[in-house]
């Protein structure tokens, strides 16, 4: 049975890869801003676009900026959101290969670099994406968690999540190890309130530095602090107890960059 090119965008509200017959997982990209992104890195030669699903009226702006061999598919929008599961108002969607994972060269290569041993929620991993890739890091680390190339990631992350470096492994501390031992004086630096946690304002990062977030429950663990050099925390106020993992990565990664 041939393959029918529409499958990969049927029920996206939950959707994670797809994948395809010919050229494996796969991920989906929505909305006008994201989608002309994503093509701009398959012209580029960046990324493999399989093929772009339009609405009527979005069709004719797509079709100039499609990479060689991209499919145009083209709906009715009432037709589209039936596809898709829910009411898509966006104009268009994209159906791009994964690409490979970045290299342990460029992991041990990386000065300024993220890591999330463990998230839950996929809106704040693409949000931290989307930060570290805004803000000039070098990469991010992370462990088990949500789909890095699943729908909700890769809209939040507004494409963060193909410009910057990710690796995803089951232990991200075994790498971290490894990364800090490439190099005499890096430091490995936990986001925690703990009593013995420097204030932000006054953290000088290390030439070369990781920063570790921890998972928006419990934060790091005892034994994950034992792994890091020292602690920074964000000081509270108005009777706050702390900020969203999302939102303290933020400030942390300026302090990183810019500190």
């Amino acid at each position: 049975m041939a393959f029918d090119p529409w499958e990969p965008y049927r029920d996206l509200r939950f959707a994670g890869t797809r994948e395809h017959p010919e050229h494996g997982p796969c991920f989906i990209a929505e909305g006008r801003i994201l989608v002309e992104d994503l093509l701009a890195a398959g012209r580029a030669g960046r990324l493999r676009i399989v093929s772009v699903a339009a609405t009527t009226t979005a069709a004719e702006a797509a079709r100039p900026l499609l990479p060689e061999g991209t499919e145009l598919l083209v709906a009715e929008p009432e037709a589209l959101s039936a596809m898709a599961g829910f009411s898509f108002h966006r104009g268009l969607m994209a159906l791009a290969q994964v690409p490979p994972p970045p290299s342990g060269e460029a992991l041990r290569a990386a000065r300024r670099l993220l890591v999330l041993p463990r998230l839950y929620d996929g809106e704040n991993l693409g949000l931290l994406l989307r930060s570290a890739a805004a803000l000039g890091l070098d990469g991010v680390l992370a462990g088990p968690g949500p789909g890095l190339w699943s729908r909700r990631t890769v809209r939040v992350s507004m494409g963060a999540v193909w410009r910057i470096p990710v690796w995803r492994v089951d232990d991200p501390w075994t790498l971290l190890a490894d990364w800090k031992a490439a190099e005499a004086g890096s430091e490995i630096i936990a986001a925690a309130l703990s009593p013995s946690a420097q204030d932000a304002r006054t953290w000088r990062p290390a030439p070369r530095t990781a920063l570790v977030m921890g998972p928006e429950d419990t934060g790091l663990d005892a034994a994950q602090l034992a792994c890091c050099d020292r602690a920074v925390a964000i000081p509270m106020a108005s009777g706050m107890d702390s900020l969203n993992v999302a939102a303290a990565g933020a400030i942390l990664m300026f302090r990183l960059v810019e500190g």
